[in-house]
C-alpha cells in the first residue's frame, strides 16, 4: 500500500509540474512594438502581437523587431536570429547570429545571451547597448548609454558608457591578450571567465557605423519610454 501511494504521489508531482510549465509557456513574456521584414516562429511578426518562451525570432536584410518586455524593450537588427527562453523571473535572449540589444534597466526581466556570456543592463539607471555576433567564440559589444554587466561562470565584467570591445574566448592556459584594455572584473577570480571554457579577451574598438544605427535606435527607443 505504501509503494502504491508512494507511486501516485510522484505521478500527481510530475502531472503538477508539466501542467505547471505548460500554463508557463502559454504566458506572454512580451509584445512586438515594431516589426519590419521579420518573424516570429516562421509567421510574419504582427505589431501587437504577443511572444512567448520558446519563440524562434528572425529578421531578414533591411528588416527590424523590436520588443517590449516589462518596462524595458530588446531590439534585432537585420539579418538576426534569436530565440527566448524563460529563466525563473527573467527571459532569456539567445542571439545566435546577427545583432540585438536591449533599453531598461537592472529591474527589466531580460538579459542577452551571447557565446561569451550573459549580458544585462548594470545599476538602476537606463541604458542602452547592444552585442554583434562576430563568430561562435567572439561577439562585439557596445554600451551606448549607461554601463553593462557581462557574466560567466561567476565572473562579471562592467562594460561603460561610451565603450566598445570585441570580447572573445581563449583557451584557459592562453593569457588575455589587451588585458590592459579589459574592464575590470567585478567580484570574478582571476583575468579569465573560469570553468575551463576559456578566458576573455577584450580589445577596444571604436565604435563605427554601428554607432549611427545605435543612435537612431537610442532616440526612437528613449521616444517611446518616455511616450508608451
Amino acid at each position: 500500500m505504501t509503494s502504491m501511494l508512494r507511486r501516485a504521489a510522484i505521478v500527481g508531482g510530475v502531472a503538477l509540474l508539466s501542467a505547471a510549465a505548460a500554463l508557463a509557456a502559454d504566458v506572454p513574456t512580451g509584445v512586438i512594438a515594431n516589426a519590419t521584414f521579420a518573424k516570429v516562429d516562421g509567421s510574419q511578426a504582427a505589431l501587437g502581437a504577443n511572444v512567448y518562451s520558446g519563440d524562434v525570432l528572425k529578421t531578414f536584410e533591411n528588416g527590424s523587431l523590436r520588443l517590449r518586455i516589462g518596462t524595458g524593450q530588446v531590439f534585432m537588427l537585420a539579418s538576426s536570429d534569436a530565440s527566448l527562453t524563460q529563466d525563473h523571473t527573467r527571459m532569456d535572449v539567445l542571439v545566435s547570429h546577427g545583432t540585438a540589444g536591449f533599453s531598461g534597466t537592472a529591474a527589466d526581466p531580460f538579459e542577452i545571451e551571447t557565446p561569451v556570456g550573459m549580458l544585462r543592463p548594470g545599476g538602476n539607471s537606463h541604458v542602452f547597448g547592444q552585442v554583434t555576433i562576430l563568430g561562435p567564440k567572439q561577439v562585439q559589444i557596445s554600451a551606448y548609454e549607461g554601463s553593462l554587466v557581462l557574466s560567466r561562470n561567476g565572473e562579471e565584467r562592467v562594460i561603460e558608457a561610451g565603450k566598445s570591445y570585441s570580447v572573445s574566448l581563449a583557451s584557459s592556459k592562453a593569457a588575455p591578450a589587451s588585458a590592459s584594455a579589459a574592464p575590470s572584473p567585478q567580484g570574478g577570480q582571476g583575468n579569465g571567465a573560469g570553468g575551463g571554457g576559456g578566458q576573455w579577451i577584450f580589445d577596444a574598438v571604436v565604435i563605427g557605423g554601428a554607432a549611427v544605427v545605435g543612435f537612431v535606435l537610442w532616440d526612437v527607443l528613449s521616444e517611446s519610454a518616455s511616450h508608451p
